[in-house]
């Protein structure tokens, strides 16, 4: 009975940390920031590069949604490169 009670407390107690938690991704700068210093990079692109950094864009903000925000944030990285954006303000790759 002890073993019972003290289980049902432990997933209690673990449900209520969960509930009360913001998600990593909601905290992360790397996927506010960066993916608004690309679209506003966007616009003066080339067309091919243009497409290119769009298409790691979505890929960053895909892994962002997968709570994955360091595979994210080299994404963005790429496409700030591609578009001559440096990012260094915001570089937090390797956080």
């Amino acid at each position: 009975m002890r073993n019972v009670i003290a289980t049902l407390a432990g997933l209690l107690v673990a449900g209520a940390v969960a509930f009360t938690s913001a998600p990593a991704s909601a905290a992360d700068a790397r996927c506010e920031a960066l993916p608004q210093q690309i679209r506003s990079a966007l616009a003066g692109a080339e067309p091919g590069v243009a497409q290119n950094a769009a298409r790691r864009l979505r890929t960053g903000e895909a892994l962002c949604r997968a709570n994955n925000q360091r595979a994210a944030a080299k994404e963005f990285q790429v496409a700030l490169k591609l578009l001559g954006a440096n990012g260094a303000g915001t570089s937090l790759a390797g956080k």
